[in-house]
């Protein structure tokens, strides 16, 4: 007969196997195991074929890290609705990945959310590339100008730390080619076709008015009457001029004395010189030119006697004042004398001589 089975052994077994399974679960459900990784999320306005779970992340080439999750962003955040109406943000895409932080130096610290809004305000943007060859997506981290891709911002509050996004490549150059030809689309060919047929329509009418043919006339008959008037200008008359012109300033020239007004001019400079030089010497020197008296010091003098003039006239200008009329007086008595002797010159010899009274008086 077999041996009866231990159930102890095999109670033991499954109480050990179900703590087992519940450690594993409540590690990875905490997240325990995985906390040398960061989780961020980003969301997309567009297609993303191409990208799948696992798919790598790369910032400026280098490989860092994996898509974790893909989902529309309804399926995790209520989104609201205004008036019954899909919000904008229905359709947006959102993408879970991870980075190992060993890979990413710039988040080994505490303040990892400070350095990751840094890098934000600088440009740092998550977009979808896609391979050449294979045609497999990836997600692409890189610096991008700021003011062309701003931050979206989004009604709710993000899971994991929050990495905008930007339009792939392809995107943005589907975009422009699209602007580009509804800008065509706006112009009227049709419109310039005909606007361009009817200027040439005119034109040709307007090149058939033109009598070419008496255009041409008028050209030739001008030509030849400048043909005449030039063949009537007397050349050889206005040559002649001119030589005997130069003739006549050659003789001047000849006639002229150069030397002798070189030899005068050079004397008279040299007299100005000599000139300025006693100048000099007069107003430098205290005895002046040859012992003469100093030009400064004359003036000196001259204002002192001045100034003595000044006084003097001034303390005796009662006197000087009665003076003065006294010559006033006899001034006017000679203009009398000499009036009366023009009217009467015979009175200065047959005049008699006058009273004794009178003389003595």
């Amino acid at each position: 007969m077999g041996r009866k089975p231990s159930y102890f052994k095999i109670g033991v077994f499954v109480i050990l196997a179900t703590t087992l399974l519940l450690v594993a679960v409540v590690l990875f459900g905490s997240g325990l195991l995985a906390q040398d990784k960061l989780k961020f999320e980003t969301y997309f306005n567009e297609s993303i074929t191409g990208l799948i779970v696992g798919s790598p992340v790369e910032f400026r080439g280098v490989h860092i890290g994996q898509v974790e999750t893909i989902a529309f962003a309804g399926g995790t955040y209520s989104i609201p609705r205004k008036g019954g109406q899909l919000s904008t943000y229905e359709p947006f895409v959102r993408v879970v990945f991870f980075v190992p932080r060993q890979t990413m130096p710039e988040f080994a610290v505490e303040d990892t959310d400070v350095v990751l809004k840094q890098m934000i305000a600088r440009g740092l943007r998550v977009r979808v590339n896609s391979n050449i060859l294979t045609g497999q997506g990836y997600l692409e981290a890189n610096y991008l100008d700021p003011n062309r891709f701003p931050v979206l911002e989004v009604p709710w509050t993000p899971v994991h730390t929050y990495i905008p996004s930007a339009p792939s490549e392809l995107t943005t150059l589907k975009d422009s080619l699209d602007k580009i030809f509804t800008r065509l689309q706006e112009i009227d060919f049709e419109g310039l076709v005909d606007s361009f047929g009817r200027t040439l329509v005119a034109v040709e009418r307007a090149v058939g008015d033109v009598n070419l043919a008496q255009i041409s006339t008028e050209a030739t008959s001008l030509l030849a009457e400048t043909r005449q008037k030039v063949q009537a200008l007397n050349t050889a008359g206005i040559s002649d001029a001119t030589q005997r012109l130069l003739a006549s300033l050659d003789r001047t020239v000849a006639d002229a004395n150069v030397p002798g007004l070189s030899a005068e001019v050079t004397r008279f400079v040299q007299e100005i010189r000599v000139t300025n030089d006693n100048l000099r010497r007069l107003l430098a020197s205290p005895e002046g030119i040859a012992g003469g008296t100093n030009l400064p010091e004359v003036v000196a003098r001259l204002n002192r006697a001045l100034s003595s003039l000044d006084r003097l006239i001034t303390t005796e200008k009662p006197e000087i004042e009665i003076i003065i009329g006294n010559f006033r007086e006899i001034s006017d008595n000679l203009r009398d004398l000499t009036e009366s002797l023009r009217e009467h010159p015979s009175e200065l010899i047959f005049s008699k001589p006058p009273r004794e009274s009178e003389a003595y008086k």
